[in-house]
C-alpha cells in the first residue's frame, strides 16, 4: 500500500500555538489535495470544547483554529498527517469524504454569513492559507468553503468571508473583474441542463432535480456572488461561473460549453 507523503509543517513568521489536542481524526490514507475552511458557529470556548471530538455520537476535529480575540491566535488541534473530521459528508469533484484530502480550518465567527472578519483576523487566515495551500501546491479551485463541498447542509464560513481579498492574494479562485463586466453584456445560456453541467464541471456535487440544482447555484453564490445568495439562476452567476471554469479548468468548460 502507497501511504502518501508526509508534509513537515513549516511556518515561517506565524506563530501556531499547540491546543488541546482532539481525539476527532485518523490515519490520513489519501495525498492532501483541498483546503477546507469553516467557520465555528460559536465562542472560543465552547468551540474548543467541541473540536476535541470527545463526544462519540459527534466526534469532530480539526487542524486548526483562528481565534477572535484582538490579536487573533492560529491553535493547532490536529497534526496535518492525520485526517480530521472536519468535513462530515462531503463530495468535490471525483472526491468523496473530503476528510482524507484536505486540510481544515476552523475560524471562531458565530455567523459568517452576518458577522464580518474582522482584518486582523483575516490577516492570520491568509498567512495560514498562504503557507499550506504552497507547501501542499493546492490549485486555485480547491480552497473551498465547507458549503462548497457540503452542498445544501452547510453555509459556512459564510457571504462575509473575504474571498475576492483571498483570491488578490494568490490564495483560491476567482474571476477576472472585466472578463465578467464584459460578458454580461451578451446573452447567456440560462437553461437548467448547461448550469448544471457547468456546476458540476467546476468541481459540485448536485442532487438531481429542481431543487438540487437551487442549492447548487446558492452555495456557488454564497462564495463566488454573495451579495445576492438566492439560487436562482441569472447572468451574472452564468457569467462568472463560466469566467472561473475558462480561467481555471478550460478543457472541462469547453467539454460544458460545447456539448451536444
Amino acid at each position: 500500500e502507497t501511504k502518501p507523503p508526509v508534509v513537515e509543517p513549516m511556518f515561517t513568521g506565524l506563530a501556531i500555538e499547540q491546543g488541546p489536542s482532539s481525539l476527532g481524526f485518523e490515519p490520513r490514507k489519501e495525498t492532501v489535495t483541498c483546503l477546507i475552511l469553516h467557520h465555528t458557529a460559536g465562542s472560543l470556548p465552547s468551540s474548543l470544547e467541541i473540536l476535541q471530538g470527545k463526544d462519540p455520537k459527534h466526534k469532530v476535529g480539526v487542524h486548526y483554529l483562528v481565534t477572535d480575540e484582538p490579536k487573533p491566535r492560529v491553535i493547532r488541534m490536529v497534526p496535518e498527517n492525520q485526517a480530521a473530521y472536519h468535513a462530515g459528508k462531503s463530495a468535490w469533484g471525483k472526491l468523496n469524504g473530503l476528510n482524507q484530502h484536505s486540510i481544515g480550518i476552523e475560524i471562531i465567527n458565530y455567523d459568517g454569513n452576518v458577522y464580518p472578519y474582522s482584518e486582523a483576523q483575516a490577516a492570520i487566515i491568509f498567512a495560514l492559507c498562504d503557507e499550506i495551500v504552497r507547501r501542499y501546491d493546492i490549485r486555485p479551485w480547491n480552497v473551498l468553503a465547507h458549503s462548497d463541498v457540503s452542498v445544501g447542509r452547510k453555509v459556512d464560513p459564510g457571504l462575509k468571508f473575504p474571498w475576492a481579498k483571498l483570491a488578490s492574494l494568490g490564495i483560491g479562485a476567482w474571476p477576472l473583474p472585466n472578463e465578467v463586466a464584459d460578458n454580461l453584456r451578451k446573452k447567456q445560456n440560462l437553461s437548467p441542463t448547461h448550469v448544471r453541467g457547468l456546476l458540476t464541471a467546476y468541481g459540485y456535487a448536485l442532487e438531481p432535480g429542481d431543487a438540487g440544482l437551487k442549492l447548487g447555484v446558492e452555495a456557488f453564490q454564497r462564495h463566488f456572488r454573495p451579495a445576492k445568495v438566492d439560487g436562482i439562476i441569472d447572468a451574472e452567476s452564468v457569467v462568472i461561473l463560466e469566467a472561473l471554469l475558462r480561467r481555471y479548468q478550460p478543457a472541462a468548460y469547453r467539454t460544458v460549453r460545447f456539448k451536444p
